[in-house]
């Protein structure tokens, strides 16, 4: 059997398309210019050696039409002295009227509005990149490629770079500076980079890239290995580079009941630092005592009415940085190493951090003392102790990475508790965006430790017989410009027990497969895009017994507007093996089948106003749920934008008090006066925990890389609001943290 369907996977690769382009190495060339005297960036583009320098123009479409010639001109041009590589982007618009232009924040959706992207493989490694986002005002964001592949928090990295935009009668303007310090490259006499130019024009929803990067791969942008080579280099050596950011907090928080918010008082004074400093060209070093995250943004609220636990991602600056070097496992469900484990309920006092490249080698090496949790927070937080992490990468082959990790938690006490989890991966990428990857792990710890490192997974689970804690997973996808298919196979045992990771699920084995098509429509003149998928899903346990099943009919369109609607027909098996609960709600040892429809839509959110929303019915465990969602967005224009959003759920169970509803509302603000000043606002409520949440921040960029937050956070237990005897609390706290980066 498995035979056959290796057969069949090399027959589906084989009958894809060919690309235009090497799998393994792009032809094509851009030469940057040295300068002697750097350039102001202001968007003018006045300087005569611009004028000198041939642009770059043989764009292409990679929608609506692949392969299409651009539909307005663009030029590129790259320049470079001794400390910063230089972009002069001229992007000619027939309509400049049209052109989408709303954030003026730098955390803002930036790829709501016209934008161009500018990638970076400064290694010329064809995996890794860095990515440098702006839109006409000059607003920036950015974030780092691993592997050819990204997440949500490799957006939350934040480069010190000069950008500038400007729209003209002829379109509008970009002019950058990214210093040789924010990006890392080979010592050599003339490095070599790779280099991509991704351009969107909102108003037509048309994406066109230099080089070209067409439709067989799934994602352009993280294509590193289809990049273009950035040439001319001449002359640059990169020398040590150290800089200190330290930081000043002050704050106060108070927490009681009504009527006495100063029962429980605490004032905020500390002090502390980030230190980076350049090894060598290749290596980064990056400590820091006694940090904070008060500036952080608050997580959204959710509600759970799954057996498992939530997953709330990463946002703290200092674990941001090449995050996506140290995943391990599969997002969200598996990790062998997740961060947001370390100094949540305790607080760091200091650590250290190494990354870079030495040889064929990529470096993430991570170790961090927490302190031990004081107060009520000791119930839920993580030991006081040693965390650390190594991570190892190889690119043995073009397309080909392996791998190895070794996670470390020494608790801090009497008492040696200590957990170890080693492991390797691997994937290969072929014919486009087809692959075939895996992950084997093992952890250790001391006998004393039944697994309560993990209880989110563990607790459902205490009579299970252990065995042998190794965890593992292999996954092969093959994707055509028409087709996918896909099947993997994942294991992981009760006793699998990565302290510094997160578990979604234990004591399973799971079997899926999917096969789809996604057809696109170039000459509709409404319609873009139909994904349609089928995937199937059996879960069992370590011992084989059955658990779960799924089966998933879900049809994707999306239009030439941007708009985008979808519909999913799901029909699911659960078997409880022992009782469990559901906000409370006992559910009864047994078998429960599900049958439901999801019906979603979102509209175009480049637009002034857009909307989402959908709904979901069917049975819930020999039960019925209900869901409605939706949420509108109001850009008001650069200044503010407002959004609102809003979820429902009307639940019935066959159990005591089975039948509930829940509602979740949020409300959030953005407000910027200037690139450099900004702020954001976000309130929440959910009757579940009869909680309102409100987070303010805000955020002045004083100098590069160097800002003032002010932050007040607030949270009101409501509780049942017609009731006067019904005790209430509520929490403030108020912070501002300076911070001030200096390079040396």
């Amino acid at each position: 059997m498995h035979g056959s369907f290796l057969v069949a996977l090399a027959g589906f690769a084989a009958g894809a398309p060919a690309t235009a382009q090497s799998q393994d190495a792009p032809s094509q060339t851009i030469r940057a210019v040295r300068t002697d005297r750097p350039p102001m960036i202001d968007a003018v583009l006045d300087e005569p050696f611009w004028q000198r320098i041939e642009p770059v123009t043989d764009f292409r479409q990679r929608v609506p039409v692949d392969g299409a010639p651009a539909s307005e001109r663009t030029e590129l041009r790259v320049a470079f002295d001794d400390n910063n590589l230089y972009f002069a982007i001229v992007l000619h618009d027939s309509d400049p009227g049209g052109i989408r232009r709303s954030i003026l924040h730098r955390e803002g959706r930036i790829d709501q509005d016209d934008n161009i992207r500018i990638g970076l493989d400064t290694y010329n490694d064809k995996r890794n990149a860095y990515i440098f986002e702006i839109n006409p005002f000059g607003t920036q964001g950015d974030a780092q490629i691993t592997a050819e592949s990204m997440t949500l928090s490799d957006w939350n990295w934040e480069g010190v770079y000069e950008s500038e935009g400007r729209v003209t009668e002829d379109g509008w303007v970009v002019e950058a500076a990214i210093p040789f310090t924010t990006i890392r490259f080979a010592d050599t006499d003339a490095p070599e980079m790779g280099i991509l130019l991704e351009r969107t024009i909102r108003r037509k929803n048309e994406m066109v890239y230099f080089p070209h990067i067409g439709q067989e791969f799934r994602q352009g942008l993280t294509q590193v290995s289809q990049y273009a080579t950035l040439t001319g280099l001449e002359g640059l050596r990169r020398g040590r580079y150290m800089e200190a950011k330290p930081f000043a907090i002050a704050g106060r928080s108070a927490a009681g009941r009504r009527g006495d918010l100063d029962a429980e008082t605490e004032t905020l004074n500390e002090i502390g630092l980030d230190f980076k400093y350049s090894i060598t060209s290749n290596l980064t070093l990056d400590a820091t005592v006694n940090p904070d995250f008060a500036q952080v943004e608050a997580d959204n609220v959710q509600i759970n009415l799954t057996r498992f636990s939530l997953f709330f991602p990463e946002k703290r600056e200092f674990f941001l940085e090449r995050a996506g070097l140290f995943d391990f496992g599969d997002a969200e469900e598996t990790v062998v190493f997740f961060s947001r484990r370390i100094g949540i309920g305790n607080d760091i006092a200091g650590g250290a951090r190494l990354t870079g490249q030495a040889g064929p080698l990529s470096i993430g090496a991570l170790s961090l003392w927490t302190e031990d949790a004081q107060g009520d927070r000791e119930r839920y937080a993580a030991p006081g102790g040693l965390n650390s992490v190594l991570r190892l990468r190889a690119d043995p082959f073009p397309r080909t990475t392996v791998g190895g990790i070794l996670t470390s938690m020494d608790a801090d006490g009497a008492d040696g508790r200590f957990n170890r989890v080693l492991g390797g991966d691997f994937q290969v990428r072929f014919g486009g965006s087809s692959s075939v990857r895996g992950w084997l792990a093992r952890s250790w710890d001391d006998e004393a430790d039944d697994g309560a490192l993990q209880p989110e997974a563990a607790s459902a689970h205490a009579d299970v017989e252990a065995g042998s804690p190794i965890a593992g997973a292999i996954q092969a996808d093959l994707r055509s410009s028409l087709l996918a298919a896909g099947a993997g196979y994942r294991r992981i045992p009760v006793d699998f027990d990565p302290a510094l990771g997160f578990v979604l699920r234990d004591d399973m084995q799971r079997f899926t497969g999917s096969v789809g098509a996604h057809p696109r429509f170039e000459q509709s003149a409404w319609a873009r895009q139909l994904v349609a998928t089928l995937r199937g899903e059996y879960i069992a346990g370590i011992d084989g017994t059955r658990q779960s099943t799924a089966l998933v009919f879900s049809n994707s369109l999306s239009f030439q507007t941007g708009d985008r609607a979808s519909i999913a027909i799901v029909r699911r098996g659960e078997w409880l093996a022992r009782p469990t609960h559901i906000q409370g709600r006992r559910l009864e040892a047994r078998e429960y089948g599900f049958t439901g429809t999801e019906i979603r839509f979102n509209t175009n959110d480049s637009r002034e106003f857009s909307a989402r929303g959908g709904i979901a019915a069917g049975e819930f465990w020999g039960g019925t749920r209900t869901q409605l969602s939706g949420g509108l967005m109001w850009k008001t224009g650069p200044h503010l934008t407002i959004s609102g959003d809003y979820s429902w759920n009307d639940v019935s169970l066959p159990a005591d008090d089975g039948d509930f509803t829940t509602r979740l509302v949020g409300v959030t603000v953005l407000g910027a006066l200037s690139r450099a000043l900004f702020a954001n606002a976000l309130i929440q409520y959910d009757d579940v925990s009869n909680v309102v949440q409100a987070n303010v921040r805000i955020n002045w960029i004083h100098t590069p890389g160097s800002d003032l937050f002010v932050v007040f956070d607030t949270g009101y237990l409501t509780g049942d609001l017609l009731d006067p005897r019904t005790e209430r609390w509520q929490r403030r706290t108020g912070v501002v943290k300076l911070t001030y980066l200096k390079a040396f």
